[in-house]
């Protein structure tokens, strides 16, 4: 009886033993593929050149990428709908929707004096001939907005949206960085450090 008792608790005790590697075996194996698996890594989304990148210098012109920057920085998201070729202008006009309804095209042109002679004799408010339609506008223009080489004609605005726009506009295009000053050599005092010998005690 004794004998049949040891023999039964070597069977389990062999069996347990087959099974605890069995399962370490399946686990290390799991382990394994699991660590040999390439981390995901994170979509790359790509963003537009803003005023402190290279590809949107800082000059003292307006360009697309910083009248954009501009704009949404004023808390007013904004997107590019399409180019418009106005009569008058060589330059196309970018249209772009501000918000969910404000609309605005800018004419950028190579300098503020191109723009001056550009729209000379035209109307201020609908940079067109007097009495002449809007034309390819999108919009009857509610307010022209000049600064630097930038036009832009705001419509499909409240007068509140208007002055947010036009501030954020006449601030000026982005400056070009300032250098840094020279530093001046520290100027040392003529007196120098003089020792007092005390008397001995």
């Amino acid at each position: 009886m004794t004998r049949a008792v040891n023999s039964l608790s070597l069977r389990f005790s062999v069996l347990a033993t087959a099974l605890s590697l069995a399962v370490g075996a399946c686990g290390s194996g799991s382990d394994s593929n699991t660590s040999s698996r390439p981390a995901e890594q994170p979509p790359v989304v790509s963003r537009a050149p803003t005023p402190s990148d290279s590809a949107c210098p800082r000059d003292g012109l307006w360009k697309a990428c910083a009248l954009e920057d501009r704009v949404n920085k004023a808390g007013m998201p904004v997107q590019v709908v399409d180019t418009l070729q106005l009569p008058y202008f060589s330059e196309p006009g970018i249209h772009y929707r501000i918000g969910r309804n404000m609309g605005m095209v800018a004419i950028f042109f190579a300098d503020s004096l191109s723009g001056v002679k550009a729209t000379a004799g035209l109307d201020r408010h609908s940079l067109t001939a007097p009495g002449e339609s809007p034309g390819p506008l999108p919009a009857v223009p509610k307010e022209v907005v000049r600064s630097a080489n930038l036009i832009a004609v705001l419509f499909n605005v409240t007068e509140t949206q208007a002055e947010r726009l036009r501030l954020a506009i006449t601030a000026g295009a982005p400056q070009p960085p300032r250098s840094t000053p020279p530093v001046l050599p520290s100027v040392k005092s003529g007196r120098q450090d003089q020792t007092v010998l005390q008397p001995p005690r």
